[in-house]
């Protein structure tokens, strides 16, 4: 039987060369199963996971519901920035001959107090309508607030409302209004609108729309 050759180093070499080439693609393969759709080497969690799970993760995006698209607030460190929210409104008013409705609520935020309007007719002449609207915040804090506010492009009211007492204004017309309420790091404030339609008429209406930003500290 012929003996076997001992190999050349040239064939040992390339031989080491050939395994660690095998290898190292089988632990590339590997790799990259692992890591994939990863960003930076880090795979993401689902919206709605415990932080102690993310942590150190990419966190995916909420898939439903109003806040899709966005990333859940549990996962953001928001301290030292604001924090508040957003309202609208809108209420249309029928005018009882020679009558005034009843308030409604039309905002307000908790912990400061309500925001309501009310329609009545201007005019007391029978079958003829003059609309007019009031406004009214009252003060359900506890404790007395500051209060600015402006009709049109008139002089601004500023002042302090004690707790349980109101601060009201009336817009006989169609005009816009502004409302600033403040208690220590809370803000309140409106931005309005009242229309006034079918004036001198039987059928008059009072439209009130607007929005409300109630941001804390």
């Amino acid at each position: 039987m012929p003996k076997l050759k001992r190999p050349s180093p040239a064939m040992v070499v390339a031989l080491i060369a050939l395994v660690m080439a095998t290898t190292g693609s089988a632990v590339a393969a590997v790799s990259f199963a692992t890591n994939a759709g990863a960003v930076d080497g880090k795979s993401a969690v689902a919206s709605g996971a415990l932080t102690k799970t993310a942590a150190g993760r990419l966190v995916a995006t909420q898939k439903t519901g109003d806040d899709r698209g966005q990333i859940a607030t549990k996962y953001l460190d928001l301290d030292g920035y604001a924090r508040g929210a957003t309202s609208t409104f809108g209420k249309a008013f029928e005018v009882p001959d020679n009558q005034t409705l009843a308030p409604e609520p039309i905002g307000g935020i908790f912990g400061l107090g309500t925001l309501t309007a009310s329609c009545f007719d201007q005019s007391t002449r029978a079958g003829v309508e003059d609309p007019a609207t009031r406004v009214i915040f009252v003060n359900q804090s506890g404790n007395p607030v500051n209060v600015s506010r402006t009709v049109g492009n008139g002089d601004p009211f500023v002042g302090a409302l004690l707790n349980g007492t109101q601060t009201e204004f009336v817009i006989g017309g169609s005009s816009t209004f502004e409302l600033h309420i403040q208690r220590g790091g809370t803000n309140y404030f409106v931005q309005g609108t009242v229309r006034q339609d079918g004036r001198n008429t039987p059928g008059a209406t009072c439209l009130v729309y607007g929005f409300s930003i109630s941001v804390e500290s």
